[in-house]
């Protein structure tokens, strides 16, 4: 179900803490880590602390951390 965490998601585990993650920053509704294989000098993702399947659903399901997690990732 959208926004319950996921016993099979990677990144329901980083943000639960069950998956190590160099956190650089954290808000609210969403938490921005450092990629562990990064493709750029800073690789930072940010995700949403709610399981949505991919970011269509996010945005139907909780437009406010759609729109929280864009704020993040400009901000960095």
């Amino acid at each position: 179900m959208p926004g319950e965490p996921q016993t099979d998601c990677l990144f329901c585990k980083i943000v639960t803490g069950d998956i190590p993650a160099t956190i650089v920053r954290e808000s609210e509704t969403t938490v921005a880590f450092r990629d562990i294989n990064p493709q750029a000098p800073t690789h930072v993702l940010v995700i949403p602390k709610a399981h949505y399947p991919d970011a269509a659903s996010l945005a139907a399901g909780d437009p406010q951390a759609a729109a929280d997690v864009l704020r993040e990732a400009a901000s960095g």
